[in-house]
């Protein structure tokens, strides 16, 4: 219990505290292809969830190095107001992540010992200006740009490309980072995100895939959430 306990926290620390082929375009011409892309940044942000909670079981693996460990959890989103990862050991909890608009609160139910940390004290998340909005966006298969509340303000701010059945959507304004979106062309859902530093140097990166998408209101969601971190010459993959 006690090693389990230390990995999870090794996985929770490490993504809170580390320091594609172009194809062609989406247009015809100049006029018709600004169209075509604006409407197509509007059909991806239209697949938003309307629902304003999601609970749901699931089973989480964790890779830490050589280590890997599996554990049951719940996950729990309210709109706007907390993502909840809760993970179990034999039917007990052993550790609890919370991201609410105020701060992270990290639980370590084994020993007692909880951290409560404002996000900009997070150094990954700082770099990367993941606040609870951007990390909202994240749990919830959306587009987002960081700092930004109302993504549709922004699209200006994205780039567009068509490459087979994907199309790719890159924040084109970030200074330090490159978030790029990959989409399903007929149904504009979000099948991959990614967040990267520009500077080649900085190996660190955050891959978020969604598969298995299920009616949930109506719309539908990703059944399965991949998130997978790299950094410190490790990887930590989140399934």
């Amino acid at each position: 219990m006690k090693q389990i306990t230390i990995l999870l926290f090794i996985f929770i620390l490490a993504l809170t505290m580390a320091g594609c082929k172009s194809g062609r375009n989406l247009q015809k011409d100049k006029d018709e292809g600004a169209t075509t892309e604006a409407l197509y940044k509007y059909k991806v942000v239209g697949n938003s969830q309307s629902e304003k909670a999601v609970t749901g079981k699931m089973k989480i693996s964790i890779q830490a190095g050589d280590k890997n460990i599996s554990l049951s959890g719940n996950l729990k989103m309210m709109r706007n107001d907390v993502i909840q990862l809760s993970l179990s050991f034999l039917g007990i909890e052993v550790g609890r992540m919370e991201f609410s608009p105020k701060d992270v609160l990290i639980l370590d139910r084994v020993h007692k010992q909880y951290a409560r940390v404002d996000y900009t004290k997070i150094d990954f998340l700082q770099s990367a200006k993941l606040d609870f909005n951007a990390l909202q966006a994240l749990f919830w298969n959306e587009l987002f740009v960081p700092g930004t509340a109302d993504v549709s303000t922004a699209l200006n701010d994205f780039r567009v490309s068509e490459s087979g059945d994907h199309t790719l959507l890159i924040l084109s304004t970030a200074p330090q980072f490159d978030y790029s979106f990959l989409t399903i062309t007929n149904t504009a859902k979000i099948n991959r995100t990614t967040i990267r530093p520009k500077n080649i140097d900085n190996q660190d990166n955050l891959e978020c895939r969604y598969s298995n998408f299920v009616k949930l209101g109506g719309k539908t969601f990703p059944s399965s959430i991949r998130l997978q971190f790299k950094g410190d010459k490790k990887t930590y993959t989140l399934d």
